[in-house]
């Protein structure tokens, strides 16, 4: 048996006891800890696995820097994901084939390992977004499915008299489903004006980017600019969401996103954001547009397209000699050169 076989093995059992999405994250690691071992350590089929069995902590310390390296990583979940694929697949072979490291084989050594590994992180540099991963996709439509349950059950005579928290689940409903579909920022929600919504169209401006609107968000927001004006009366307000208790005041980021305590237990809508703006990457919008748009840029941009490239998967040096020679051949230049 050589090492990719075993590598193949362990990615069949991850297949079949996490969902896809899961599986397609852990290839990504576990084939640059083998590129690590074999292109680094230089272990070969006839020896990898005793090479395995003795690596020492240093060893497997730098080939979490060596992953970092490779992948152009910026932030620790990132690598957290590593460090528990690493985890996983030591416990695989030992009991798939009983070749054993003494650092997966006890939890004080393993601890050894931990302790190592948040040091490693620390001297890495790496950012820490622990508290602001993406949601996913199960996540995601929980939260739709939350609000739409909210605006179906909208009344406007609970509105018109103020019951407790009716309003503003209504509102925090129509936005979490704004950020949702376009990964707007909280500020970027409240800057929104009544003109930037147009309901013969159905489509709402963003930054300057004209869009248009999904069809059943489109129909939500034609009934609450209804009960927008019901509300309003004679009052002026330019501001397409605004606060019920003092027309004047703008939104706090409790109200808008309270509908997302329901579900995730928090009001972070970042994370919501983020999922969307994965969707934006994955669906080839260019970054400067994503960015413009979004009114996201910097750490948080960076992390969403980190995702990405992790689901792209960081292969084997071979594979992307491939990508890298295909690549060049179709140069313009490549013939006549």
């Amino acid at each position: 048996m050589d090492f990719l076989n075993v590598i193949e093995a362990f990615m069949k059992q991850q297949q079949k006891e996490n969902q896809e999405a899961t599986s397609i994250t852990y290839k990504s690691k576990i084939y640059a800890f083998h590129e690590y071992v074999t292109v680094i350590l230089e272990a070969r089929d006839i020896n990898f696995s005793s090479v395995l069995s003795a690596m020492p902590l240093e060893r497997l310390l730098e080939s979490v820097a060596y992953y970092v390296k490779i992948g152009n990583i910026k932030f620790r979940s990132t690598t957290d994901i590593y460090f528990t694929v690493l985890g996983n697949f030591f416990r695989f072979i030992s009991l798939e084939y009983g070749w054993n490291n003494i650092y997966f084989q006890s939890n004080e050594n393993f601890n050894l390992f931990k302790a190592g590994y948040e040091n490693k992180v620390k001297e890495l540099g790496l950012l820490d977004s622990r508290l602001e991963e993406p949601i996913n996709e199960d996540m995601a439509r929980r939260i739709l499915q939350q609000c739409e349950n909210k605006i179906k059950s909208i009344n406007i005579e609970d509105i018109i008299q103020r019951k407790k928290g009716i309003y503003t689940n209504y509102i925090s409903a129509l936005m979490t489903k704004l950020v949702l579909i376009y990964g707007l920022k909280n500020n970027v929600i409240k800057s929104l004006k009544k003109g930037d919504y147009d309901d013969r169209l159905n489509k709402i401006t963003v930054n300057g980017y004209k869009v248009a609107l999904p069809d059943t968000l489109a129909l939500q927001m034609k009934d609450y600019i209804g009960i927008r004006e019901t509300i309003l009366g004679s009052h002026v307000c330019d501001r397409l969401f605004f606060d019920y208790n003092d027309l004047e005041r703008e939104l706090d980021n409790t109200k808008m996103f309270a509908i997302l305590n329901n579900v995730m237990g928090n009001n972070q809508a970042r994370s919501v954001a983020k999922y969307a703006i994965i969707q934006m990457i994955r669906n080839g919008i260019p970054a400067h547009v994503i960015m413009d748009f979004s009114g996201y840029k910097g750490d948080v941009f960076q992390h969403c397209q980190e995702k990405v490239d992790e689901e792209k998967g960081i292969l084997m040096i071979r594979e992307k000699c491939k990508v890298l020679d295909s690549g060049i051949r179709k140069s313009d230049l490549f013939d006549d050169i």
